[in-house]
């Protein structure tokens, strides 16, 4: 029946007077006869929250499907002693299965897997031992890298050397083998791995100890198996370098080290790995610039990422649900001064790690998948182009001479006309220049259309280990929902909630407080409290 929103103060003074939590456009919801409320009203969902829309429809929505893991912490100690806001001997239980849950489903779901991108937690140590924990699980996981049965030779034959569990068993490979290595981009974390004749293999059977057989045979029905490979360290800058902007790309803190100018000092001109491998440019660059000093990363798990502070545990909204006799009113019934400040951190948290996986306000045209590469031949000089279908639709298409010209072009931004004649040589990796007509280069486009929206979007998971106020708030902020209803969630230690950003901007919960492991009920817990 929609939503009706509460009041609440962000965005106003204090002292104002209560009001809907969201203003703006509204959308009208009927149902006859359910009530003699026959219509409400509800706040439209906003696909900008993010900022990052595209800013007209001539850009089509693109990214990875961004998933969002928020875990909750395990049991502490809260009363006092020498443990005091450390885990308890439960609490690194909790987080050991839910470490072994997320495991679990990797070896499920292997899109999911592949997909596995980064682990955050807050600063605090009950957060930070709880992902310590999670974390030797997950990698544990990580480092069995799924490979496809048919990269195998078929000659290959593997042994059998123990059962890991009543369905995998553990094997290596029987006799000489020629290396080779099987590349998948879709694995964000493990995208090459190495297979020679010392390699172990996790499969997916029943065989007994010492069975020989060769890969597909073993596998019987399964299409992979896992080849180990643990995960790589990357290279990170220290926290010195939090808000360092590499000067090329313009990517702030990216991995690897930083190759700076001689005159850096004067200049603040420096670039990271990957712009200096590819040849580094810069206004402020002298000919001649040696870029010989460098600053080197701290080699650190590709998984986690650092601690953020602004996930701390926070008094995060005021709580309408509370009234004035209420025991809780004074802490949270009405605006204070610790909410004032642990909303702005919050909001800071929010903003930094809640968002689609690209901005399309500031995306490239050279970065965007919804194009097509077209190259054009006019005035000696060869002229690259990126344009969508229909931009390419408004090019003026002529056949002369067996080939495709147009008597004008649209400049890089497909903005402005740049007048011809110029010739048409190919259309994505087909050739035109030789022959063509203006059907078949049609025809060749709308492939290339097709293509494009065809292709799924990828996705990316991402692991936050906070708190349970954070995940309240996370919760009801994404989804657009009243933030000052935060105190009527729950959520008991180490439970999960899924939250994923398509590319669109939709937010959809998977599930709030889950515990989806094999966590016995002895263990639901709130704290030092039961939580069943």
């Amino acid at each position: 029946a929609g939503i009706t929103a509460a009041s609440g103060y962000v965005g106003s003074s204090p002292s104002a007077p209560p009001r809907s939590f969201r203003e703006g456009p509204k959308t009208s919801f009927s149902r006859p006869g359910f009530c003699e409320c026959a219509q409400r009203s509800f706040p439209k969902f906003d696909h900008d929250w993010d900022a990052r829309h595209p800013a007209n429809s001539s850009v089509a929505c693109q990214g990875n499907t961004r998933i969002i893991l928020l875990v909750r912490h395990g049991q502490y100690e809260t009363r006092g002693g020498l443990g005091y806001g450390r885990l308890t001997e439960v609490g690194r239980e909790q987080a050991r299965m839910a470490g072994r849950h997320i495991a679990a489903r990797m070896r499920e779901d292997a899109s999911l897997k592949r997909a596995m991108y980064r682990m955050t937690s807050s600063a605090l140590e009950r957060a930070v031992e709880t992902a310590d924990i999670m974390q030797s699980e997950i990698e544990e996981e990580l480092a069995w890298v799924d490979v496809p049965c048919s990269r195998f030779p078929s000659a290959t034959k593997v042994r059998v050397v123990r059962k890991i569990n009543d369905a995998y068993v553990e094997a290596v490979i029987e006799g000489p083998i020629e290396s080779f290595t099987h590349e998948d981009a879709e694995n964000l974390l493990q995208s090459r791995v190495d297979i020679n004749g010392t390699s172990r293999l996790r499969v997916r059977s029943t065989a007994d100890v010492g069975a020989i057989a060769s890969v597909s045979e073993l596998a019987g029905d399964a299409k992979t198996v896992s080849v180990h490979s643990p995960l790589q360290q990357v290279k990170r800058l220290d926290a010195r370098f939090d808000e360092w902007e590499c000067s090329g790309c313009k990517k702030e803190a990216p991995p690897g080290d930083v190759h700076w100018s001689d005159e850096a000092e004067t200049t603040g001109v420096g670039f990271c790995d990957e712009c200096y491998s590819r040849g580094p440019k810069h206004k402020r660059l002298k000919d001649g610039d040696t870029l010989s000093r460098v600053t080197e990363g701290v080699l650190s798990s590709a998984l986690r990422m650092p601690n953020d502070k602004n996930l701390n545990e926070a008094d995060v909204d005021i709580a309408s649900v509370l009234l004035p006799e209420d025991p809780l009113f004074e802490d949270y019934g009405k605006v204070n001064a610790q909410i004032l400040r642990d909303h702005a951190a919050v909001e800071a948290a929010f903003h930094t790690h809640f968002h689609r996986a690209v901005d399309h306000k500031r995306l490239k045209r050279a970065a965007r998948n919804d194009v097509i590469p077209f190259a054009f031949a006019g005035g000696g000089t060869k002229h690259e182009r990126r344009l969508t279908a229909d931009e390419f639709g408004k090019l003026e298409l002529q056949e002369v001479g067996g080939v495709v010209t147009v008597p004008f072009l649209l400049d890089e931004n497909a903005d402005t006309r740049v007048e011809g004649p110029f010739t048409l040589t190919a259309v994505g990796e087909k050739d035109f220049s030789a022959a063509g007509s203006v059907t078949t280069v049609q025809a060749e486009v709308s492939e290339a259309r097709k293509r494009i929206k065809s292709k799924r979007p990828g996705k990316q998971v991402e692991i936050f280990v906070v708190h349970q106020n954070l995940i309240r708030y996370m919760f009801l902020r994404a989804m657009q929902f009243d933030t000052t209803s935060w105190l009527n969630f729950g959520g008991s230690n180490c439970t999960m909630t899924q939250l994923r950003i398509t590319r669109k901007g939709d937010v959809i919960c998977d599930f709030f407080g889950d515990h989806g492991s094999a966590m016995p009920v002895s263990h639901y817990t709130f704290n030092k409290s039961p939580d069943v």
